[in-house]
């Protein structure tokens, strides 16, 4: 193995054989989604939502629940009052939320990087390209994922609803992760897992690759440049020039 392959292993902690050493590097910025994405935080509340409403004998919206994955703080689904209706026996949405949210992190906590990400991560960086995250979640969350992922460091710039005024699918998260990376918008590309986050990314005027997970797989994906099974199948030379 190269010195230089060695080195870009190193520096996230990887093991791989080979990896991507080549003299050229491409430019432009590469621009990641966080949850759904780069983690899989949204299957294990899914799943949880799922269980607490069979107990109480109704049946989760899955297809209103994909509407709102991708934004924060939507009003158009709220499962909590639902199920409260159906448990009826005083327990209220709010408890119902901290309930859901205590157990689905717990069960996050656990999850590793999503297939992929750790690699691509690795040969973006190696090849020269800017790396970004365009996030809908809260600081706190993104950044406290990543550091456990032990992938925060590897990132130029991280924008998440707490850096904008308004969530995905507006194309504010995105814009600003091109103005802190100087980086013009024909010169990125978006990596997401929905159908909100690819909208904003066509607002933005950035090009955009979607990579669905178990929730969001079905969504109209059809402004996407491709849909991929996985961020493995990415190849960056077709979405970046050589210097």
């Amino acid at each position: 193995m190269s010195s230089c392959s060695a080195t870009a292993i190193g520096e996230i902690g990887i093991s791989v054989v080979e990896l991507f050493c080549r003299e050229e590097t491409l430019i432009g910025a590469l621009i990641f989604d966080f949850d759904g994405l780069i983690l899989d935080t949204e299957t294990p509340e899914m799943r949880i939502w799922q269980h607490l409403f069979a107990q109480a004998g109704g049946k989760f919206d899955v297809a209103a629940y994909q509407t709102i994955i991708g934004t924060y703080g939507s009003q158009t689904f709220q499962p909590a009052k639902e199920l409260a209706r159906l448990l009826d026996h005083g327990t209220t949405p709010e408890e119902l939320w901290s309930l859901v949210q205590a157990k689905s992190i717990e069960a996050i906590n656990q999850e590793p990087a999503l297939p992929g990400v750790v690699t691509l991560i690795a040969k973006a960086k190696h090849v020269g390209l800017s790396l970004g995250v365009g996030s809908s979640s809260p600081r706190e969350w993104v950044h406290g994922h990543l550091q456990r992922l032990a992938l925060l460091s590897q990132f130029d710039t991280i924008v998440t609803i707490d850096d904008v005024h308004v969530s995905k699918p507006e194309p504010d998260i995105f814009l600003k992760v091109l103005e802190n990376l100087a980086m013009p918008a024909e010169q990125a590309l978006v990596l997401e897992d929905s159908y909100n986050g690819i909208l904003a990314a066509q607002r933005a005027g950035i090009r955009a690759v979607a990579v669905p997970n178990p929730v969001t797989l079905g969504q109209d994906f059809s402004a996407a440049e491709e849909v991929l099974p996985s961020l493995n199948a990415l190849q960056l030379e077709k979405y970046f020039s050589r210097s």
